[in-house]
Parts: C-alpha cells; structure tokens; sequence
C-alpha cells in the first residue's frame, strides 16, 4: 500500500531522512513517529549566536546588526536584534546569553542554512568624526578631565597639554569633539619600561 504524504509548508528541502521503501511510523500518543524531511523557508532566515554576560546588558530588541558571513566575505548582511534569552547558559567557563536576528533579504545574495558568521551589533553610531588612538588620551581626576599633549612650537620644546572634550570609543580610537582639529599632530610617548 502507497501513502502519499504531502509537505504542510512551501520550502527548500535542506535534508532527506528516508529513502523510498524505508519503513515510517505516524506521529501518535504512544510514539514519536518517523522523521521524513527538513524544510526550510529561505526566504526568511535568522542567525542564532551568543552574547558574553559582560555585553549583554547594552543589547535592546530592534537594535540594528551588521553580519559577516565568513562564505561571503564581500556581502553586507544586515538585520535586527528580535530575541534575547532570558537566561544564560554556561561554555567553557563562561556565562553566555542566546541571542535571534532577523536578518533582511538581499538582493542577489544566497544565503545558505549552516553559514558561520559573526554579528555587530550597532549601539550607538556616529559618521563623519574625528577619531584619534585612544591610547594618546591622558585620563585625570577619574576620568572627568581628558588631556592630549601636542608637540611644542620649537622640536627641543617639551610637549603641551591641550584639554580635549571626548565622545563614543570602541575600545582602541576615541572620538575627539573638541580641542583638536583635523590635521593636529597628537604627542605619542614611548611606553616606560618597568623594573623589578
């Protein structure tokens, strides 16, 4: 006897778990029931990561995410941030939080289920700034005063500390808002070496 089972949604199908002429069992109370297929709508793809517990708290659900798909180097992949786990799982000593994105068609792109990638997600952003290595910024009075040094007006002259106003880092440059401009030489000393 032939039984012909139909697929319950549109897709592509990403795996087949049986051959014609195996034997299946329905899905009922007393059984799992045979698995035949996977499908998949590509259509309508999210990327599933983790989160450390250390960043977790500056995520927020909208917040827009740019994608690097190590199969598609060159492709801008963008998306939102729809789900953050309410909880965290351990791996490898570490406390990570699972994190869902949306990610928006491309045109022209194919996306594959199974791509490895890794996701920025954008906080805060600004274009068009004056950024310098954050290493250059002398830090006072816990933090509330900021200081660069710029070369003195003669080579011999000792350097001079310029107060500067600071805005978004990234950890390695610093936005400048004021107190230097474009084209400013900015004093680099060679780091002291430690005794002991």
């Amino acid at each position: 006897m032939e039984t012909v089972i139909r697929a319950p949604a549109a897709g592509i199908l990403l795996e087949r778990l049986v051959d014609p002429g195996d034997p299946v069992v329905p899905l009922t109370s007393y059984q799992a029931g045979t698995d035949l297929a996977t499908l998949a709508d590509m259509s309508d793809l999210i990327f599933k990561g983790t989160v450390d517990e250390i960043d977790v708290g500056k995520l927020d659900m909208g917040f827009p995410v740019r994608l690097k798909v190590g199969a598609l180097p060159d492709q801008a992949i963008i998306g939102k941030l729809t789900r953050i786990a309410p909880q965290a799982i351990e791996r490898d000593n570490a406390k990570l939080f699972e994190v869902e994105i949306e990610l928006d068609s491309v045109e022209g792109v194919l996306l594959r289920a199974g791509y490895s990638a890794n996701a920025d997600v954008v906080i805060r952003e600004k274009k068009n700034i004056l950024l310098i290595p954050e290493r250059l910024v002398i830090f006072e009075d816990e933090g509330a005063k900021t200081f660069v040094e710029l070369p003195g007006d003669v080579p011999e002259a000792e350097p001079r500390k310029v107060a500067v106003k600071i805005g978004l880092s990234d950890g390695l440059n610093i936005e400048v808002i004021s107190g230097v401009k474009e084209g400013d030489k900015v004093v680099q000393r060679p780091p002291r070496e430690i005794e002991g």
